[in-house]
């Protein structure tokens, strides 16, 4: 009997354990700042938030005169 009410007390607090977690902010460049994440109580939360904010795109405006790499090089630099 003492079996049973133990495997019953840990099933119920495994159950439990992940409802003290806060919900995640959304993802986007006003919570991806790091004084933002680091807000983040929870540590679990905390790096999972901040690895979707690594991996999300990144929109790089393109530039008006792009530079050739070819004409970048010393023709006449030996390799």
């Amino acid at each position: 009997m003492k079996v049973k009410i133990v495997l019953w007390a840990a099933f119920v607090a495994a159950g439990l354990a992940g409802c003290d977690s806060a919900p995640m902010p959304e993802v986007n460049d006003a919570n991806c700042q790091f004084d933002k994440i680091m807000q983040i109580k929870d540590e679990a939360t905390r790096r999972e938030f901040g690895g979707l904010c690594s991996r999300r795109p990144v929109s790089i405006a393109p530039t008006e005169k792009p530079k050739n790499w070819l004409d970048l090089t010393d023709p006449g630099q030996k390799r």
